[in-house]
């Protein structure tokens, strides 16, 4: 899983070269709200239809029956035997109570070995499935001690009965109101998902009423002395039965397709097996065809271990659901593997890992392809010994750098994982970066082929499965091509500054010898030629350095140093005469003067001293120069 998650921040550093990672499939949004939609649509359905109606005439019918009608008196001779039977059922309850504790424990440990982020997935259900069981589990064995240590309790007379009067437990009926919705709404939950949960309780709300109304239409069935009341109450309470049952067929046939849907199907159909074997066991005891101990006995009977059983099996399928979502995990954490392992393989980027020795274990294609080095001759070797000796110092400081910070980040999740896991520093200091550059020799260069090969990477923490230090990981990018126009520009500029300085000096040559001349006994023809001349050559000059100072200061910029600021005093009035008596001298292309005849070019500043700036003169020169030749 952590060399899955390291795949996953290595490919996001070099997707400008291998590609982006497809994103993360979201929670398709809309199809769940289509699905609460749906849901809401289910409670206008024609088995919840027929729950409710049936819930609110047969909840009238009670209500009538308790106000107007009589009851059989209390029944006085209890039966020890019994009661004695409710105790033993007390006793198996109480170890399947210990199942399910031991279930809840594993759940709770399940939560606490994986982690907030598999909570949902995995353990909710689980809890609360074994919360709702325990429950269930406390009724009976309350409604066990209740009627053993009460003597049955609250006991009515059922005068009706075929055969003669029975007894009649109340105390049964109560845990039944309850127990039965608590088993129904087990059964629903296992096949609802945690998005729709809010919806899939209220849709069930209809079946878990009629199952509790219906135990009570029994409870005054028997205990009526009416005969009109009887018969139809039976008929109430059978019928109530049915149309939960139904309601729950219908709610399993929409979760058709899911996951374990058979499973989860067959676990509904034993839960109404259990409950139609209890509705026989009641009409046999109405119709006197089984005596009132032997009814007795198969609730208490049946209880520990009909009921105990639809537990252990939701239990399974719950275990199952886990297994299968751990299984999903696990194929998609070797998937995930797998395609990182393809991915550095033919990469076009280089890649390699190293161990905590920092010797090589894992060499993609691109590098052999690079440096002409197959894996099985690097396998095992020191990096160190295979960069240049210029390089080491760094390439070392870097792995220890990147080791260093996956230790201390490893001991403060280990001293508090929750808190580290919530941490947006964690996260950030688990895939800590280190940037080196390094410069492995080529095993065989031919012809102009580049004898170093240089890299630049960025080295990152490679931890075990089980969450160790295992090493380092590096991705970068070839930079071979890039050092080598370093150097061809490193000529270009060399090449400029020595052509350029042999260029002037000739040039301050010609100056020289022009300016002695004009300062001669020459006529004035030969002095306006020669201060033509002089002024080419000063533009020559001037064009010459700057072409120097281009080259020094892409040199400059190369070597990362800052460009300097010229610190020569500029006198902008030497600078005027000297742009002054140029131009005059000065001629364009057609051998004719610059200065047209209208112009009038004047010089205030002549005998007149300005103050001296730092600057640059010859470009100072240069520029004002080019202001008064592009007015002329």
């Amino acid at each position: 899983m952590s060399e899955a998650a390291l795949g996953t921040q290595l490919l996001s550093k070099s997707s400008a070269i291998v590609g982006n990672t497809p994103p993360m499939q979201s929670r398709p949004v809309d199809s769940e709200l289509e699905k609460h939609k749906f849901e809401r649509q289910n409670l206008k359905e024609w088995s919840s239809l027929l729950c409710i109606w049936y819930s609110i005439l047969t909840t009238v019918a009670i209500l009538l029956a308790l106000l107007f009608s009589d009851f059989g008196e209390r029944w006085t001779a209890v039966d020890v035997d019994e009661v004695w039977h409710s105790k033993a059922a007390i006793m198996m309850v109480s170890s399947a109570v210990i199942m399910e504790l031991c279930f809840l424990a594993s759940s709770s440990l399940n939560v606490r070995t994986l982690g907030v982020d598999c909570r949902n997935q995995l353990c909710l259900n689980g809890v609360g499935d074994s919360v709702l069981t325990l429950i269930e589990y406390s009724l009976k064995i309350l409604t066990g001690f209740y009627l053993w240590c009460a003597k049955g309790g609250i006991v009515h007379t059922d005068v009706l009965a075929v055969g003669g009067p029975r007894p009649v437990y109340m105390a049964r009926f109560l845990q039944w109101s309850v127990a039965v919705p608590l088993l129904m709404l087990l059964s629903n939950r296992s096949f609802c998902s945690k998005d729709t949960e809010v919806w899939d309780c209220i849709r069930w709300m209809p079946g878990l009423v009629a199952s509790s109304v219906y135990c009570w239409a029994g409870w005054i069935m028997e205990v009526t002395v009416s005969p009109k009341l009887r018969w139809p109450f039976f008929f109430l309470s059978m019928v109530g039965a049915v149309f939960a049952s139904i309601d729950q067929i219908v709610l399993a046939r929409h979760h058709r397709g899911k996951e374990l849907w058979n499973w989860k199907f067959g676990m509904l159909v034993y839960q109404i097996a259990s409950f139609a074997l209890y509705a026989l066991v009641f009409f046999l005891g109405r119709f006197g065809l089984i005596s009132s101990l032997c009814e007795q006995c198969i609730y208490a009977y049946a209880d520990a271990t009909v009921k105990v059983f639809q537990g252990a099996l939701l239990a399974m399928i719950r275990n199952r659901d886990d297994l299968n979502a751990i299984k999903r995990w696990w194929v998609a954490a070797l998937n995930a593997t797998q395609d990182l392992e393809n991915i550095v393989s033919t990469a076009c980027v280089p890649v390699f890992a190293l161990d905590l020795d920092g010797r090589i274990v894992e060499w993609n294609d691109n590098l052999r392809k690079l440096t002409g080095r197959p894996f099985e001759t690097v396998r095992g070797m020191p990096l160190l010994e295979l960069v240049t000796p210029e390089c080491r110092e760094a390439v070392e400081a870097g792995i220890q750098h990147a080791v260093q910070i996956s230790r201390a980040v490893a001991d403060k999740a280990e001293e508090s994982p929750h808190s580290v896991r919530d941490d947006d520093d964690f996260t950030a200091s688990k895939f800590a970066t280190n940037f080196v550059e390094l410069s492995i020799p080529v095993a065989k260069a031919r012809g102009n082929e580049a004898k170093l090969r240089n890299l630049a990477m960025t080295l990152v923490p490679k931890s075990t499965q089980g969450g160790a230090l295992a090493g380092v990981m590096a991705i970068g990018q070839d930079l071979s091509d890039l050092a080598q126009l370093k150097i061809v520009q490193e000529r270009k500029s060399a090449l400029i500054a020595m052509l350029s300085h042999e260029i002037r000096s000739p040039l301050h040559g010609m100056v020289g010898l022009t300016t002695a001349m004009l300062e001669s006994s020459a006529g004035a023809a030969m002095k306006r030629q020669l201060g033509m001349v002089k002024g080419c050559a000063v533009r020559l000059l001037d064009l010459v350095t700057n072409i120097m100072d281009l080259a020094q200061n892409e040199k400059r910029r190369l070597d990362g140093r800052p460009q300097e600021r010229p610190q020569a005093l500029v006198d902008f009035g030497a600078i005027v005469d000297e742009v002054h008596t140029m131009t005059k001298m000065a001629v364009d292309k057609m051998n004719k003067p610059l200065l047209k005849p209208s112009v009038r070019f004047v010089n205030k500043l002549e005998g007149e001293r300005t103050p001296l700036v730092r600057g640059d003169p010859q470009k100072c020169t240069q520029l004002i120069y080019n202001l008064v030749t592009n007015a002329c």
